[in-house]
């Protein structure tokens, strides 16, 4: 109910994923995260670690995004990189990424400062 009446106030969600079909093409989508509504697309063809992967057609996606003020993003942990943290704040967004332990610098960072002070967490 408080999502609804606070709804013109709240930053548009948006948020970024890959898909392969048959490990032959994919795409990387942004989309609206309330109706799941396209803002931008990006194609691949090839897995990690070659020039179409899902990293390199959401660099592409990210470029392709004119704005993104009182914009949220988010994406799953294969997007948290500097690269797309940078341009998405770069066109006004903010971001939620996830971070997985193969990121051990960034995970034991955000573990600290969760300790520090817990999301959600009432004032003293």
């Amino acid at each position: 109910q408080w999502l609804a009446e606070h709804q013109d106030q709240l930053p548009r969600a948006l948020a970024m994923d890959g898909k392969m079909i048959r490990d032959i093409i994919g795409m990387v989508s942004l989309v609206q995260s309330e109706d799941g509504a396209p803002v931008s697309l990006a194609i691949m063809d090839q897995k990690e670690g070659t020039e179409r992967c899902e990293l390199q057609a959401a660099k592409t996606l990210l470029a392709q995004v004119p704005n993104l003020e009182n914009k949220t993003l988010s994406g799953d942990p294969l997007h948290c990189q500097r690269d797309h943290a940078r341009s998405i704040v770069e066109k006004g967004g903010d971001y939620l990424l996830q971070i997985k332990g193969n990121q051990e610098n960034l995970y034991k960072l955000a573990q600290q400062e969760n300790l520090a002070s817990p999301p959600l967490s009432k004032p003293a």
